[in-house]
């Protein structure tokens, strides 16, 4: 999978995007671990815009749930789904 945010393209699984977003993340203290961070992102997608996210048992389903939302409100392009 790639997609760009901005001028930056991301590259890899849903959950290699969201490590690689987690480690880029200007507070990444704050998140223990992936997993916590990709839980914050889903509340704070449905805190900005009243729309659910999809929950998911599996953290992997969990982080291409999230990517697919935000491509949903254009607040990413996904430029190539494997």
């Amino acid at each position: 999978m790639r997609i760009r945010i901005e001028n930056d393209v991301y590259e890899g699984t849903p959950m290699e995007i969201m490590e690689q977003l987690w480690e880029g993340s200007f507070d990444q203290e704050q998140f223990p671990n992936i997993e916590s961070y990709i839980r914050y992102q889903c509340r704070n997608f449905t805190r900005m815009t009243d729309v659910p996210c999809q929950y998911e048992r599996d953290i992997h389903a969990q982080a291409r749930a999230l990517i697919t939302a935000l491509a949903e409100i254009d607040a990413l392009e996904v430029l190539e789904d494997e």
